[in-house]
């Protein structure tokens, strides 16, 4: 659920085509699980991490973008996983 729907979140928000050519340049990974959140990692081609922290009983989903040549980290809103399940880009 939680993979599927940050997938389906990012292929919709972001421009995927610079990676037509180079696929490992971007990518939606699973993260870490707690007792009651998964992680979702999404990695942008300018190098820049999304972290979606998806709560398993709401939907509620955390957004944090992490930019590691500046070691910044900035929240970037939250979206309800559940409008992203079965949607495709």
């Amino acid at each position: 659920m939680a993979y599927e729907g940050v997938s389906n979140y990012c292929h919709i928000t972001y421009d995927w085509s610079i990676a037509k050519e180079n696929p490992s340049i971007m990518y939606v990974q699973m993260g870490e699980e707690t007792d009651s959140v998964y992680q979702v990692v999404f990695r942008s081609y300018t190098g820049a991490f999304v972290n979606f922290y998806v709560d398993k009983a709401s939907g509620t989903t955390r957004m944090e973008e992490y930019v590691p040549t500046l070691d910044v980290r900035n929240e970037a809103g939250t979206i309800d996983i559940f409008d992203y399940i079965d949607k495709k880009n």
